[in-house]
């Protein structure tokens, strides 16, 4: 079953957004650089736990987040993940940080 998360292009544009696609949950969310969240998601043809092997998704931010802004996006992530999980006919937004826009959002893949 898919389940998805609205993913705004900006904090004033909530009506132009992705959808990212979160399949079976979130394994792990995390901030590898200052512009950058990669979210890893479970998937049904993934029978491991092991994050590395998860598909993954990499949203990129216009510009450098500060490190309260960079744990504010991965909470926000998990906030977005449980509401969707917990009402699975929802698609939650999720909630951007300060200033900052989406410059761009990828699928990795495994």
């Amino acid at each position: 079953m898919a389940q998805f998360i609205k993913l705004p292009k900006s904090t004033t544009d909530s009506s132009s957004f992705d959808l990212m696609n979160i399949g079976w949950g979130v394994g792990e969310s995390t901030s590898p650089t200052n512009t950058t969240i990669r979210v890893f998601v479970y998937s049904n043809n993934v029978n491991s736990y092991d994050t590395d092997s998860l598909p993954a998704f990499t949203i990129t931010m216009s510009s450098a987040m500060s490190d309260s802004e960079r744990l504010d996006m991965v909470n926000n992530i998990a906030l977005a993940a449980q509401e969707v999980c917990e009402n699975p006919n929802s698609t939650p937004t999720l909630r951007l940080v300060g200033t900052k826009y989406v410059s761009s959002m990828a699928y990795a893949g495994t």
